[in-house]
Order: structure tokens, then C-alpha cells, then sequence
């Protein structure tokens, strides 16, 4: 079985586009002269610090979701799981791959972070020494129907 979530890495990429093109046009529309009202409690330049600040604390808290793209199969001796954080370009995020053979796959546990809001994923192998756990991989982006093919590939 093989699965991935595209749709979420073309969501996610729209979202960003349109916050974008909503912060470069709010910013600069608060440095016209329309603001300079006498009847406005604050003046232009004010407005483009608030503008900032919500922009900036709103795009903290989207990147601090960590939206990952991820495809996993399972068809073969292994579970074949591949991802990256979806990132702006400029930044390049490496893609990342795990493998674990059938034979020595553990179990996995899903943890939330971030204010309860990201769930992560944690997968367990079994090994000479005893129980090790991969990184956590972001799974908070997936929907009902994604979790369900995850548990059935991971169960």
C-alpha cells in the first residue's frame, strides 16, 4: 500500500502565496496619506508596525506547525517512508528517508507538540541493543482518511 499527501504540500503553498501578496499590499496600503487622518487614533507608520507584528506572529506560528510532505509504502520487506518539511524555496529543505524492514519494525506512537496543535509521528525498530526510535516526523497536516492508511500500513 502506498500513500502520500500531496494535497496538503499544494495547500499549504497557496496559503503561503496569498499571505504573501495580503501582506505586501496591507503594509503598503498603511503608508498612505488616507491614514494621516486627524480623526484616526494613530497615524500611518503605526498601523504598518501592527500589520508587521500580526504578519510576523501569524507566520511564527504557521511555520511552527511544520508542514510535512510526506509518502509512505509499505508494499516489499519494508516500510518505506519519505518527507521533507514544506519550507519556502529559498530555504531548500532536505528530503529525508526512512526504511525499516518488516522483520524488525517495533511500533509507532504519535506525540503532540506546539501548543497541542502538531502531532508527530515516531516510529520504533527493534534492534540487538534493544528498542530505537527514529525523529519525530510532523503528521498534523494529515486528514481522517490519511491517518486511517497510516495506522493500517503501521499496525
Amino acid at each position: 500500500m502506498e500513500f502520500d499527501n500531496t494535497n496538503v504540500l499544494y495547500k499549504v503553498l497557496k496559503y503561503e502565496l496569498f499571505a504573501t501578496i495580503a501582506f505586501g499590499s496591507t503594509f503598503g496600503v498603511a503608508f498612505l496619506d488616507i491614514y494621516n487622518n486627524p480623526y484616526l487614533p494613530l497615524k500611518g507608520y503605526q498601523y504598518a508596525i501592527i500589520i508587521f507584528l500580526i504578519f510576523f506572529f501569524g507566520g511564527f506560528f504557521w511555520y511552527g506547525l511544520h508542514h510535512t510532505y510526506i509518502s509512505v509504502n509499505n508494499a516489499g520487506e519494508d516500510i518505506i517512508i519519505k518527507y521533507f518539511r514544506i519550507l519556502p524555496k529559498f530555504i531548500r529543505p532536505k528530503p529525508k528517508m526512512i526504511k525499516i524492514p518488516k522483520s524488525t519494525y517495533h511500533s509507532y506512537q504519535i506525540e503532540r507538540s506546539f501548543f497541542g496543535l502538531r502531532k508527530n509521528l515516531i516510529l520504533l525498530q527493534r534492534t540487538k541493543k534493544g528498542v530505537v526510535k527514529y525523529p519525530p516526523i510532523s503528521i498534523g497536516s494529515f486528514n481522517a482518511d490519511q491517518m486511517n492508511k497510516l495506522e493500517l500500513i503501521l499496525k
